[in-house]
């Protein structure tokens, strides 16, 4: 199979499995107004049942990106605070052929990023001060190209959702609803676009040896990052990755 056609696969696979997000959502919530409306109401309860988990799903949906955003702290990035944040995402961008993301910064030295939306065209690429700070135009280019292969792939719209529809309610079921991790395949594809896997490798080392923690970890949000803050089940390790890259 050709790397285009995998990565059409995935597009549409992710597609599919954030829209199973919002539908059970959705499923539950009428589920659960109906039963509290079928004795006073009886077979009318349908319709209002159905018109709340439909509103209640669209809700949440359209404020997806913002919970998500809330609950790792982050902030919008001002381009003339952070000039090399935007120019980096900028000239990325362009190679990969996706809009440029809302970017955000968290007040944090530990080093890390993510990204949340629900698509390219929604999508927002968060990093922490200390990542900008300690990590060289290189390093940083690896780690931005990373999150960027996860806006293209539309991994965000699965691990966003999961945010707003699940984790608000119930953290602990967001590693069922999320899955593996797509840390290794994204940074794979992350050194396709930059095609300097030395960059990433070594953010990664960085990273590992930095040994720091964000100050406000939340599991509901953990597996959004590119290391994950939290235990989270099945997280590859850094170390692994760090020589899957090497074998490139």
């Amino acid at each position: 199979m050709s790397p285009v056609t995998d990565s059409a696969r995935r597009v549409q696979l992710n597609k599919r499995r954030a829209s199973l997000i919002v539908a059970a959502f959705g499923g539950a919530v009428f589920v659960v107004v109906l039963v509290l409306l079928v004795v006073p109401l009886r077979a009318f309860a349908i319709v209002p049942a159905l018109v709340v988990s439909v509103g209640a799903s669209l809700f949440l949906l359209g404020r997806s990106d913002g919970v998500a955003l809330a609950k790792v702290g982050a902030v919008p990035a001002d381009a003339a605070a952070f000039p090399r944040f935007h120019n980096i995402v900028e000239g990325l961008c362009a190679a990969a052929g996706v809009p440029k993301p809302a970017l955000y910064v968290v007040d944090d030295a530990a080093l890390n990023a993510c990204s949340v939306g629900r698509d390219p065209r929604r999508a927002a690429l968060v990093a922490t001060t200390g990542l900008l700070e300690k990590l060289n135009r290189i390093e940083l280019e690896g780690v931005i190209a990373h999150e960027l292969s996860h806006i293209k792939s539309h991994d965000i719209a699965v691990s966003t959702l999961a945010v707003a529809f699940v984790g608000v309610f119930a953290p602990s079921l967001v590693p069922r609803v999320v899955g593996a991790p797509r840390e290794a395949l994204a940074d794979v594809t992350g050194v396709s676009l930059t095609r300097y896997p030395p960059g990433l490798i070594s953010a990664l080392e960085t990273l590992r040896d930095d040994g720091g923690s964000l100050q406000s970890p939340s599991r509901a949000v953990a597996h959004l990052w590119i290391e994950a803050p939290a235990a989270f089940p099945s997280y590859p390790p850094l170390e692994e990755r760090i020589q899957a890259l090497r074998e490139l």
